[in-house]
């Protein structure tokens, strides 16, 4: 247990790095009725940085958490996530034996596929010196949600691209796009505060727009597929 204290923080950083380049929201980035589930993402993949990712139908995790074999069978509260969730994926990615869980929703706008990532564990099987993360300290987190652009290549590669903290700073600083967010938190991480029906009406308008990097990112992840 010796080096495993400085790998932890090494990836937290990691996380907290990749967190400050990514843009959140406190509303998802969809509306139900663009919800688009697409199979071809379902199967294992690994990036270019030797991370694996699992990519399964929620109603597959949900019937094997619970130890169910058809949705019928689901109590009344697991029914309704089932629901709420239904068309979406959970991707395990797992990176130096810690992984991370997210419910990612696919949606279309004008036929350009995304995801809608949200943390549903931020990370599983993660202790400090024997010991789980206290309480205390996941209470403080919220689970926002981010924004990647999918393209799908060929039945074995995937990109998945996040909307840039960056970028968008700079064209709120400009004043060149107008939407809801706050400031918060020790980095003064924006965060977008408007609705999901606004959202969708911003990702329409900056899909239009004639910026040649407005897909330019720092977190990018080329995935191919492993067989199954």
């Amino acid at each position: 247990m010796k080096n495993f204290k400085p790998r932890l923080i090494i990836f937290l950083l990691g996380l907290l790095l990749l967190s400050s380049c990514i843009i959140k929201s406190l509303h998802p980035f969809y509306t139900k009725d663009i919800i688009y589930f697409e199979k071809k993402l379902i199967g294992n993949w690994i990036d270019t940085e030797n991370s694996k990712w699992n990519i399964l139908p929620f109603e597959e995790v949900i019937l094997k958490e619970n130890k169910k074999t058809n949705t019928s069978e689901l109590n009344d509260d697991e029914f309704r996530t089932y629901e709420m969730y239904k068309n979406s994926y959970v991707a395990y990615i797992e990176k130096d034996s810690t992984e991370s869980i997210f419910l990612a929703m696919p949606f279309k706008i004008d036929n350009q596929l995304f995801l809608d990532f949200t943390p549903i564990e931020y990370i599983r099987n993660t202790h400090i010196n024997g010991n789980k993360k206290s309480d205390l300290y996941e209470m403080h987190l919220i689970e926002t949600h981010s924004l990647a652009k999918v393209d799908i290549l060929s039945h074995s590669e995937i990109s998945f691209k996040w909307l840039s903290s960056k970028k968008l700073e700079e064209l709120l600083n400009e004043n060149r796009i107008k939407i809801e967010h706050e400031k918060v938190g020790f980095g003064e991480t924006v965060l977008l505060t408007a609705s999901s029906e606004e959202l969708v009406k911003f990702i329409k308008k900056y899909m239009a727009s004639k910026d040649e990097d407005k897909w330019k990112t720092d977190v990018e992840f080329n995935l191919k597929r492993v067989n199954d």
